[in-house]
């Protein structure tokens, strides 16, 4: 007899509908809806109440390094920008017309050619490396009396400088130039690294606009891509093709 009661159909319960004078307010929120509306409420309440913490025992001497790059909007909300947009920012006027005519070709080829004079021009300006110079004797008394000052008829001080080593003559005759001969020197050289300085930093923007270039290039190409922003830099990462 119970079995023949459970088989019995039942009346089924459902949840009313919204009645006819409130329909212009909307669907009848069901208890689901609550639940749904109250656990996100509370949940930002909570990030509300863990922030206003956060303020409240903040110390206003903290200090960390990356608040050289971030900024706020006018909404007072932090972001990073991005390294590319900054440097872009940063180039000369010839690098910015540089990069709205010309192709990446030709951008590639200038960078390529500043980075042969950067590397001649590091080569001379950076030191030698030391060698050996051996000399041989017959004897080791010989070898205990032997002298390089005077084997090289130069001065001590001038044992260690392999290159344009200067003998004791040409020391006498040059010695009340040796002054006006180290300023020009010096005036040499610091017109020399300036010069360096200059071909690294042109190198450094051909190389932002050929980057950008590039970027604009594989942009253009289309395709099935995701743009990633991780701490302000903006990336791109195209989804996987298999090939023909």
């Amino acid at each position: 007899m119970a079995r023949l009661v459970h088989n019995i159909q039942k009346k089924q319960h459902r949840e009313r509908s919204q009645i006819a004078e409130r329909r212009h307010l909307g669907l009848l929120e069901k208890k689901k809806d609550y639940k749904l509306r109250a656990e996100n409420y509370h949940a930002k309440e909570a990030k509300l109440k863990l922030l206003r913490k956060k303020a409240k025992e903040r110390n206003p001497d903290e200090f960390y390094f990356g608040m050289h790059s971030t900024k706020t909007d006018e909404h007072g909300i932090g972001y990073k920008e991005n390294p590319l947009d900054v440097a872009e920012r940063e180039l000369s006027a010839d690098a910015k017309k540089l990069l709205q005519t010309q192709d990446a070709t030709y951008v590639r080829t200038m960078r390529l050619k500043e980075l042969r004079v950067i590397e001649r021009m590091q080569a001379e300006l950076m030191p030698k490396a030391t060698g050996k110079h051996t000399i041989f004797v017959n004897s080791e008394k010989e070898q205990e009396e032997f002298d390089p000052a005077e084997y090289f008829k130069t001065d001590k001080t001038l044992l260690n400088k392999r290159e344009n080593r200067l003998k004791l003559d040409q020391l006498e005759q040059k010695q009340t130039h040796a002054q006006e001969l180290d300023e020009g020197i010096n005036k040499e050289r610091v017109s020399r690294l300036k010069k360096l300085a200059a071909h690294i930093e042109r190198e450094r923007e051909l190389a932002i606009v050929e980057h950008r270039l590039d970027l604009d290039r594989e942009l253009a190409k289309g395709g099935e891509k995701e743009k990633v922003v991780k701490d302000g830099n903006v990336s791109y990462k195209w989804k996987a093709e298999r090939k023909k």
